[in-house]
Order: structure tokens, then sequence, then C-alpha cells
């Protein structure tokens, strides 16, 4: 699949897709400062877990956008990342619905 940082559209006017790029990071920073003593964003597991552990899959995966936002000069975020989509019940939810 391609995605949307490589179609025409994102060639038109960089303005947009540098502004999503700048906003990102700094959304990630805040992520890395928080996890940087931490497992979790909060003490433990929860619903704001849930809820960024799609975000940062998709900014990643689905949107191609690692490089972009210097994805792997982060530390903890990855770690979180990586130990969230390891738990056995994100793992059942990723396949919901089941891919052909």
């Amino acid at each position: 699949m391609a995605s949307f940082i490589n179609s025409p559209a994102a060639n038109k006017d960089k303005r947009p897709l540098q502004r999503y790029v700048n906003e990102s990071k700094r959304l990630l920073g805040v992520l890395e400062d928080r996890l940087k003593d931490r497992d979790w964003i909060m003490e433990d597991y929860s619903v704001a877990d849930i809820a960024t552990l799609g975000w940062v899959r998709n900014l990643i995966g689905f949107y191609g956008a690692r490089e972009l936002v210097e994805f792997d000069t982060l530390t903890h975020v990855p770690r979180w990342l990586e130990q969230g989509l390891a738990r056995p019940a994100v793992q059942r939810g990723l396949t919901i619905p089941k891919r052909s």
C-alpha cells in the first residue's frame, strides 16, 4: 500500500506535510519524555496507552513516516510500542476483522 507521503497530493504544497511532521515530532518528544522513567503513559497500562499505541503504530507503519519523524532516534517510545503491541489482547485486536 502506498503511503500518503508519496502521493501526488503530498507533493504539491509541502507546508501541510511539514506541519504534520513537526507536530508529530513534538508529540513523540512529549511521549518520549513521559516514558523515560516508566513503562506506561500512566502508572499502569491504561486507555491512554491503548489510544496512543494505534497512533504511533500507524504513524510509522501505515503512513510510512518513520524516517520523517526520526522515530529511530527515540529510545523509550519504541520500547513502549513494542511492549504494548506484544500484549495478548492487542495482538488479538490487531486481527479483527480477520485479514485474508
